[in-house]
């Protein structure tokens, strides 16, 4: 008796790994990276509106409370880094003020103990309050710039959730038609499948009492053998 021929695995012989799902998922992320990372995000944001949106056994309601829920999720995900960002820079900066006193108190301590003129120490005191003056002024400058970047990484949210909340506007007042149509249509089929069903057991009633109003002798068998 001849061996079983082996049959060759599917995935590795049939096909060309260029023709494989992975090497289609590999292309398409290959394609992807050509493209433009504002591109990118347009596309990701649109195919999660039209995900979003496909259902149409989802209520009007039910898909605004999913948007506005996302919506919560990244404004407390903002709101997270930022608080971050915020507690990292003043630990930078108390780090800064920290140092920067510590160096001013050793300068004073080594100072103290050198015998220097009344000129020499003011001198040296003059200098000491300079870069103290340098420094928080440099701080404070710092501080500015971090506040109005913080106020404009705020807006720039606040304006992009606002936008994408008025075009989840837009689609859901079509959204909400297509699911009312969609919805009266299938009233209407399972409106008419019961009018159906109930014609054809009237039907099928009135064939049995036709029937049965006959005269019953019509309905007895013929005698066999008369």
């Amino acid at each position: 008796m001849d061996e079983p021929t082996t049959r060759p695995d599917r995935d590795t012989t049939l096909v060309d790994e260029k023709y494989s799902l992975k090497a289609d998922r590999d292309a398409f992320e290959k394609l992807r990276k050509d493209i433009p990372p504002e591109r990118q995000k347009e596309n990701d944001e649109k195919a999660f509106m039209d995900q979003l949106m496909s259902d149409l056994s989802r209520s009007p309601s039910e898909v605004r409370s999913r948007f506005s829920s996302i919506i919560n999720k990244k404004r407390e995900l903002f709101n997270k880094d930022m608080t971050k960002a915020r507690e990292e820079f003043n630990k930078t900066q108390k780090k800064e003020r920290d140092e920067f006193t510590k160096k001013q108190a050793e300068a004073r301590k080594a100072f103290s103990k050198k015998k220097v003129t009344s000129d020499e120490r003011k001198e040296f005191f003059e200098d000491l309050d300079g870069e103290r003056k340098d420094f928080y002024s440099k701080q404070k400058e710092q501080r500015d710039e971090f506040e109005a970047d913080m106020r404009d990484k705020r807006k720039n949210f606040e304006d992009y959730a606002r936008a994408k909340t008025d075009e989840f506007n837009q689609l859901h007042r079509d959204y909400t038609k297509r699911h009312d149509e969609n919805k009266k249509a299938q009233a209407d089929m399972k409106k008419q499948t019961e009018e159906k069903r109930k014609q054809l057991q009237k039907n099928i009633d009135q064939e049995y009492e036709s029937i049965r109003q006959k005269d019953p002798t019509v309905l007895e068998p013929t005698g066999l053998g008369q």
